[in-house]
């Protein structure tokens, strides 16, 4: 079956998509917000491990103080793996996805 045109004389290559706008700025100053915050709130754990250690009397009510040091390991894991897997299982989703797309439009995944 012939292929026909919906207007006569118009093809696809005279009639490429225009940019309306560019989306890097926003990105960009999204993933800085995300850095920002990342760093925030290991800053935080940090501080609180820094009092939990220089603190002998600190622990968590209802808890012995060793206990309390393996509360706060378990969080500070907790918290490294939380800020972790936020940033790479919307990589790995991406990457699942983008297997479907012409090579053309996985090439815009791969690192630069």
């Amino acid at each position: 079956m012939p292929h026909t045109d919906l207007l006569p004389g118009v093809t696809e290559r005279d009639c490429a998509p225009r940019v309306v706008c560019d989306p890097r700025p926003a990105i960009r100053r999204a993933r800085r917000r995300a850095l920002l915050a990342d760093v925030v709130q290991l800053a935080l754990v940090a501080v609180v491990d820094v009092m939990m250690i220089r603190w002998p009397i600190a622990h968590v009510p209802f808890l012995t103080r060793h206990d309390s040091i393996e509360l706060m390991i378990a969080v500070n894991v907790a918290m490294i793996a939380f800020v972790w897997l936020t940033r790479s299982f919307p990589k790995w989703s991406a990457r699942r996805i983008a297997a479907t797309w012409c090579a053309a439009e996985q090439s815009r995944l791969r690192p630069r």
